[in-house]
């Protein structure tokens, strides 16, 4: 022990206590990944991840244990010299792997490493799909991996808003190993710049709430001179509102100051303009969260339908922390794939009508309980919070018109490999304007760009059998099997819609989650004699 210690504080004085740290957090997932049975070894890495945000290289940690339990079940097929269950399907994985290889001839040599990147996570995306199935062929195996993701959702909500309450759990995370690992290593680290709670510009930015107070003492005192507030267009102020006086106002600084009117010259001040808490948690991207929450919604409410005690808890705890997370994140999508889930559930599944109306109804009243509460503290609706959720929706729309003109020619077929710049400034333009990527912020426009049409025909026709599988065990099944083929329906088809606005390769949190999701669904379908294509015969598959 004493030999192991003083080892221990040798390489943290030569390498950095963090970059220690680091590797023993990658270990441990690798570990993890390796000796836990297939359905907890699966979540394992979202959990150690955890460990490796305290060193702001959470993406990177849960890589390799991804990485780590993907080369487990390779090697397992390999000793035992067999192919990988299912049916035709599976070249549907491989296809993408393959086609996705095909971007190397497309590539220029300065978008080499960030196409082998993109590379590697379509390796551990098509393998990870593939495991599941392969692995997860009884429904206690598959009902573990979702009560691992479920309870990954309740921790991200149980963490946000112990920040928001006002515990310094960010205080706990040292930024710096990521850029000393960027420097040593030459990775890109995806650093979250953000932070758990991101305070947003409101749509209603108190500009009129300041005009009246100031308007007060221009009746008290005529000599005030005219004014106008307003709310800068310059992102250098994002939480600013600008009080422009026609004349000097410095003779009504003290009483400005009250107001809270920071005069920066004699006619100009600052004043603070409202805004609304956007959370995202561990993850980087709001979508993230957000988008999770959406897909694993109908899991959490099946396991407070069959939970006992403690799992039943857990499944409630686990719906509320959903619809925390598709509300607090402020971002339309994943509201719009959780009802689209639902709804489809609705028609098309095989629940009872009491279970419909109580999914139904349970996203209903989170929303109205979200709605009011936004109302209630910061005085806005949260789907339309956002004072730039218009220009969001504009960004993507433009985004989304290019990426369709710019494919053409040879890259019908094979793409470009990567996401490309749609300016010669990069992602950025005048006053700091962001531009995203071609190919960015949609899983079916990110695969249409990068491998061509063949690329995005395979992701659709991968989550159109996904649904169809989880349809057939939903039609075809009784009890808890068929209860948990409805709840793979609604989320395999969130996840499609969410997949309209979300590029599957955001970061690894999103894409393991979404890669489980669909894997646990086909499995739910592969029984012997079910048909996944309504109106078949039985035994007809894909």
């Amino acid at each position: 022990m004493t030999l192991a210690g003083g080892v221990g504080g040798l390489l943290a004085w030569a390498f950095g206590a963090g970059v220690v740290a680091l590797w023993c957090f990658t270990g441990a997932a690798v570990a993890l990944a390796v000796v836990l049975p297939y359905p907890w070894a699966f979540v394992s890495p979202l959990y150690v991840g955890l460990a490796g945000w305290l060193v702001d290289m959470l993406p990177f940690v849960i890589l390799a244990g991804w990485g780590a339990v993907v080369l487990r079940w390779g090697v397992s097929l390999v000793r035992a010299r067999r192919w990988p269950r299912g049916a035709r399907w599976t070249l549907l994985p491989v296809g993408l792997l393959v086609w996705t290889m095909f971007g190397a001839l497309v590539i220029s040599a300065a978008d080499a490493r960030h196409f082998a990147l993109l590379l590697a996570m379509q390796v551990l995306a098509s393998g990870v799909l593939l495991a599941a199935v392969d692995t997860l062929t009884e429904l206690h195996d598959r009902s573990r991996v979702v009560t691992g993701l479920v309870a990954y959702v309740v921790v991200l909500t149980i963490a946000v808003i112990a920040v928001w309450a006002g515990l310094p759990l960010e205080d706990l995370q040292d930024k710096a190993t990521a850029r000393l690992v960027e420097r040593a290593y030459g990775v890109d680290a995806f650093q979250n710049n953000v932070g758990m709670i991101k305070d947003e510009k409101s749509s209603k930015g108190g500009g009129l709430e300041l005009k009246r107070d100031i308007d007060s003492l221009a009746e008290r005192d005529p000599r005030l001179p005219a004014f106008e507030v307003f709310q800068p267009r310059f992102r250098v102020f994002p939480k600013k509102l600008i009080v422009r006086f026609q004349g000097s106002a410095r003779p009504w600084q003290d009483q400005l100051e009250q107001r809270g009117v920071e005069l920066l010259y004699d006619n100009i001040g600052f004043g603070a303009a409202s805004t609304v808490a956007r959370m995202r948690s561990f993850p980087r991207n709001a979508n993230t969260y957000a988008g999770i929450g959406a897909v694993l919604l109908p899991f959490a409410f099946f396991l407070a339908w069959t939970g006992r005690r403690r799992m039943g808890w857990l499944g409630w705890a686990g719906v509320a922390a959903c619809l925390f997370g598709i509300g607090f994140s402020l971002t339309r999508g994943a509201w719009l794939a959780a009802a689209t889930g639902i709804l489809f559930l609705v028609i098309a599944g095989r629940l009872s009508r009491p279970l419909k109306f109580q999914i139904a109804a349970g996203f209903l009243i989170g929303a109205v309980v979200l709605s009011a509460f936004y109302l209630v503290k910061y005085n806005v609706d949260p789907y339309n919070a956002r004072a730039e959720g218009g220009g969001s929706v504009n960004t993507r729309s433009q985004l989304y018109g290019d990426t369709i003109r710019s494919v053409n020619g040879l890259n019908l077929l094979l793409g470009y490999g990567t996401e490309k710049p749609r300016t010669s400034d990069g992602v950025s333009h005048a006053l700091g304007r962001y531009i995203p990527r071609a190919g960015t912020h949609s899983t079916y426009l990110n695969y249409l760009f990068r491998t061509g049409v063949p690329g995005a025909l395979m992701i659709t026709a991968l989550y159109v059998i996904a649904g169809l599988h989880a349809l057939a065990a939903a039609r075809s099944r009784s009890g808890s099997e068929g209860l948990f083929g409805n709840a793979a329906l609604a989320g395999v088809v969130a996840a499609a819609a969410h997949a309209v606005v979300q590029n599957l390769y955001v970061e690894p949190i999103y894409t393991l989650t979404i890669c489980l999701v669909l894997g646990v669904a086909m499995a739910g379908g592969l029984a012997p004699g079910v048909s996944i294509i309504p109106g078949r015969r039985a035994g007809a598959r894909l």
